[in-house]
């Protein structure tokens, strides 16, 4: 055997455990990343029940106060999303590869540290879905009755009109004349 090909297998095996060591390190850190995720959406879930409890309790400070919280929260969640998305990337090339996907191009099972985070995140993401969509329907009722009471407030069906109709004008009898109609 020649020197090249002796010194060539040992840098390839070294070449290969390099990057099987790389591999695990974004898969640990592809779970990190979920298990954060997940703590957002579930902070996001918080501040969704917080905001409901603010229209509740007709306090605008409460509203607003967690409309503030969720675009924080919105912001963190796009954090995270981004780098699970370059983690994505390096694993494989494709930063909207799908779990299932991401083992087919890893060529086997992944880690249980992935699976798992990634399961408690779609059931966090689907709770949190429905208190959004909870949320979506209570704010548009609330949007709409504060409508209807602005109308009706501002509405002048209960003053009088500002014209006489026939029969309701006054005798003529001189005074005022000048502020009547007459036809």
């Amino acid at each position: 055997m020649s020197t090249q090909v002796a010194t060539a297998m040992p840098r390839a095996r070294a070449a290969e455990t390099d990057a099987a060591m790389r591999q695990s390190e974004a898969l640990a850190e592809l779970a990190r990343v979920l298990v954060r995720e997940g703590d957002v959406v579930r902070d996001l879930r918080e501040a969704l029940v917080r905001q409901r409890a603010g229209v509740a309790a007709d306090s605008t400070q409460d509203v607003h106060g967690s409309c503030d919280d969720i675009a924080r929260i919105l912001v963190a969640l796009d954090n995270t999303r981004r780098h699970r998305s370059s983690l994505l990337v390096t694993l494989c090339g494709n930063a909207s590869v799908t779990l299932e996907q991401l083992a087919t191009e890893l060529g086997g099972a992944l880690p249980a540290a992935v699976t798992e985070a990634a399961t408690a995140l779609r059931k966090d993401a689907e709770t949190t879905a429905r208190e959004a969509e909870v949320n979506r329907t209570v704010l548009k009722r609330t949007v709409e009755a504060g409508e209807a009471f602005l109308q009706a407030l501002f509405t002048d069906a209960g003053e009088p009109e500002a014209v006489y109709r026939p029969g309701e004008r006054r005798d003529d009898d001189g005074a005022g004349f000048l502020l009547d109609r007459q036809a």
